[in-house]
């Protein structure tokens, strides 16, 4: 990989996955073959990646990295890593929650939502009602 032709937020979200493993950026359609450990664990660094970053290339980035992973493997084991990566108090991380598995696993959407139903912050229940409103 020539690292000048590289987007810097695409070489920050490379070394962070690698880490974990190397050359991980590179086998995130094999993630269902990987050790279960392993996979959550190059999950959580996206999801935390797509949720908790401020930049939108950056959560494009990690958005675009979670479509290339299985989808049996990631709707399994998807809202465990959510669960522990999550502050489920903080709005923002809580709305591109629910953007981001619209957009990977578009079937568990609802769980996040009914979650936020349940939150006694303001701003994270009227998220949880807006996407609500939208999937009907």
């Amino acid at each position: 990989m020539d690292s000048q032709l590289v987007d810097p937020y695409e070489l920050q979200l490379r070394k962070a996955l690698n880490k974990v493993l190397p050359d991980a950026y590179e086998c995130l359609k094999t993630l269902d073959q990987m050790p279960s450990e392993i996979g959550m664990n190059l999950l959580a660094v996206l999801v935390n990646y797509a949720c908790e970053s401020q930049n939108i290339t950056v959560i494009t980035l990690a958005r675009d990295s979670m479509k290339k992973i299985p989808l049996k493997w990631l709707t399994q084991y998807y809202p465990e890593v959510v669960n522990r990566s999550i502050d489920w108090a903080d709005e923002w991380q809580y709305i591109r929650l629910l953007e981001l598995t619209r957009e990977v696993a578009p079937q568990l959407l609802k769980v996040f939502i009914d979650r936020g139903l349940f939150s006694e912050n303001d701003e994270i229940h009227e998220s949880a009602e807006y996407f609500r409103s939208k999937q009907n």
